[in-house]
């Protein structure tokens, strides 16, 4: 193998390691985003079954949350833009939240394939570098 084109397959592999490291952070913070929509499923759904007022803890902060009194709520606020809010039925924000975790389910799914390519890619210069050494 001539020097060039070791140096080709260096230059490919430095690459190609960044990438599937952004593809892993990627990865990581849909993985981290599925976890909030299911905390947040999981909230709506206890909201709902409220038959008397309870009180709750609300982050405000790091480290810092008021008490509050929550109450079984027909309509929740659904941030669909920045700034922009819309008044949404229980059923609408469930029906919200779950396209929101399938879309980020799906693209974990696609980041995760894509990294399984690179990673293959990557170990076979590795083996094409240590064969001919």
């Amino acid at each position: 193998m001539s020097q060039i084109s070791r140096e080709r397959l260096a230059e490919e592999y430095g690459y190609l390691a960044q990438i599937a490291e952004e593809l892993e952070k990627e990865i990581t913070l849909a993985q981290s985003l599925v976890a909030e929509v299911e905390a947040a499923i999981s909230a709506l759904k206890n909201i709902n079954s409220l038959e008397d007022s309870k009180e709750i803890l609300v982050p405000v902060s790091s480290g810092i949350y008021i008490r509050a009194n929550v109450k079984k709520q027909e309509k929740f606020l659904v941030a669909i833009a920045r700034d922009i809010l819309v008044e949404k039925t229980f059923e609408e924000t469930l029906d919200f939240l779950s396209k929101r975790k399938e879309e980020l389910n799906q693209l974990i799914q696609k980041r995760v394939d894509d990294l399984n390519k690179i990673v293959s890619r990557i170990r076979e210069i590795e083996g094409i570098i240590k064969a001919t050494k």
